[in-house]
């Protein structure tokens, strides 16, 4: 077993584990979807981010609820393929060192699901996320850190460890960091798994 299966079981057992105490929180990990049951390990090509060295620095203020998770995600920094899913000329200058996220499992994931998929995304502090939306349904579940998540048609909410947010298919939305940086698991269900997020105009 490597960082990268450790990681994934790490994830998992949050899953499990998130499910068996928020029963009455209708965006808990587990109602919005549950482990999938098809995964299968594939080789996928590293590619590094500037982010993944302020990430791997990252060991201080955790919580006690999500540090086995942070702890894995550091583990496994240089087995994975980090994405952006923007160009450089689309974002602020600085944006992409301090952004970065990969695909755990899905389509293009190191572990392969038809069912969902799972990214692990970080954001460095004082950083804005400009709003944008793709088909697919997300759930943001908070590992560490904090920021302030903005959606269509709800007002802005801060959010912290173990706290969670969605967005509908199609919904604009947008984050913004402040003192602290934030590392999310990200979930998608539905159509559009394959799918990319697009800026709002």
């Amino acid at each position: 077993m490597d960082g990268l299966d450790h990681l994934c079981n790490t994830v998992i057992d949050l899953w499990h584990r998130a499910a068996a105490g928020s029963n009455d929180h209708k965006n808990s990990l587990w109602q919005f979807a549950p482990p999938p049951d098809d995964l299968i390990r594939q080789t996928v090509l590293r590619h590094p981010a500037a982010a993944a060295t302020h990430l791997a620095a990252w060991d201080y203020g955790l919580d006690p609820r999500t540090a086995t998770l942070h702890h894995a995600i550091i583990a496994a920094l240089d087995l994975v393929q980090w994405q952006f899913a923007y160009r450089e000329d689309e974002l602020d200058e600085g944006f992409f060192d301090h952004y970065g996220f990969f695909e755990l499992i899905g389509p293009t994931g190191h572990f392969t699901s038809k069912q969902l998929n799972a990214y692990i995304g970080y954001w460095g502090p004082e950083l804005f996320y400009p709003a944008h939306y793709h088909e697919a349904e997300e759930l943001y579940f908070v590992i560490s850190g904090e920021a302030t998540f903005t959606a269509d048609g709800r007002p802005p909410v801060r959010l912290g460890p173990t706290q969670q947010t969605y967005h509908a298919s199609w919904q604009p939305h947008a984050m913004t960091t402040g003192s602290s940086p934030i590392l999310t698991l990200i979930l998608w269900r539905g159509s559009g798994l394959d799918g990319a997020p697009i800026l709002c105009p």
